[in-house]
């Protein structure tokens, strides 16, 4: 697909702007910005990017708007992960549901700017990205597949390197990379599977080394800095850590901690690799693990910690682990919470409502 112009853009976005009303909390002082926190309106009748600056103190101010190029499904997407940046923070991925394809965004000075759009495979959920190399899931056709990221700021899809789930109807969840980008995984809900691919220099994966969740409804899931994988169980609300190996082959260190809450369905790890965090659907709260040094994870308290977290679909922790923000769909906000890096223990703190139903996604940096 040729590159996106300006033109198309703005002509895109005015479809749309209107109606992403936004009540964002205001920073106590005009200081600068110290990241930032994306989200996706997932709308149908046109996909947009919302951005936020996220400042020292936690708080978000709504920056822009800006369109996609392609389709949302203005329905919840069964999935974590439907945006990703890059480790330079140079640019921002996007799936858009809706109409098959994947938007990639330049991140500059001035904002986001929409660089490329290119076809995938059916209902494309979730994207990861490592170096320039990206993988997108597949959830209608039930497939991984690799692009990269060129100089040009445009994505190229590699040739040969769709690779199947371990069936058909597997309701995928999330696709992601190890820290060292070796290794992609892949939770299916439906089979209570976990699939793990090799990745070769080329780009293209092997597999799918197709394994056993150790328990029932594998959902989100991440990488610790370790490389050992964390992944939440829906229906036990539970946490289960695996060790990985260089092949991918999963061997469970704790095995579904369940946190008394209902429906833990988003997870994040910190960057440290300390702590772990789910956002809990049934019981609207999130809850807090601590990550002993051999993986093992253990819950903190009851369970429940925070302010409710109403409609949860998304989750992550800003650069530095100074602030946990959860996507609230269901309640059209983000909720916020400032991390105690001693002890990952969380403060509630005044997030942003106004948002419009559907939402999906977040990345906070």
């Amino acid at each position: 697909m040729p590159r996106i112009t300006r033109w198309a853009r703005s002509a895109a976005l005015s479809l749309i702007v209107a109606i992403v009303p936004i009540a964002a909390a205001q920073p106590a002082a005009a200081d600068e910005s110290a990241g930032h926190v994306y989200v996706q309106t997932n709308a149908a009748a046109g996909n947009a990017v919302v951005s936020f600056d996220r400042y020292a103190d936690g708080s978000l101010t709504h920056d822009e708007t800006v369109a996609t190029g392609g389709l949302g499904t203005s329905a919840g997407l069964g999935d974590q992960g439907s945006l990703a940046i890059t480790r330079d923070e140079d640019h921002l991925l996007v799936v858009n549901a809706g109409s098959d394809d994947v938007s990639l965004f330049a991140v500059a000075d001035g904002g986001l700017e929409l660089a490329d759009v290119q076809a995938v495979g059916d209902r494309p959920v979730s994207v990861t990205v490592s170096g320039n190399l990206v993988y997108v899931l597949n959830q209608g056709a039930d497939t991984i597949q690799a692009l990269r990221i060129t100089g040009a700021d445009t994505l190229v899809a590699i040739s040969n390197s769709t690779r199947p789930l371990s069936g058909t109807n597997v309701g995928a969840a999330q696709i992601a990379f190890s820290p060292d980008g070796g290794l992609l995984a892949v939770t299916e809900k439906a089979t209570q599977k976990i699939d793990t691919y090799v990745v070769r220099p080329n780009g293209r994966a092997v597999g799918p080394n197709v394994q056993a969740s150790f328990g029932a409804t594998p959902f989100g899931f991440q990488f610790g800095p370790d490389g050992r994988l964390y992944v939440s169980e829906a229906p036990a609300s539970a946490v289960s850590s695996y060790g990985v190996d260089a092949a991918g082959t999963l061997s469970v260190i704790s095995g579904s901690v369940t946190n008394n809450q209902a429906a833990a369905c988003w997870l994040v790890v910190t960057s440290d690799g300390r702590f772990a965090y789910t956002a809990n659907a049934g019981s609207a709260n999130v809850s807090q693990y601590t990550i002993a040094s051999n993986g093992a994870v253990s819950l903190v308290g009851t369970g429940a910690n925070g302010a409710t977290v109403t409609g949860p679909v998304d989750l992550d922790v800003s650069d530095g682990d100074g602030f946990l923000y959860a996507l609230r769909s269901g309640a059209g906000a983000i909720s916020t919470f400032s991390i105690d890096t001693s002890d990952g223990s969380l403060t509630s703190i005044a997030g942003v409502s106004g948002l419009a139903a559907g939402y999906a996604g977040l990345v906070a940096v």
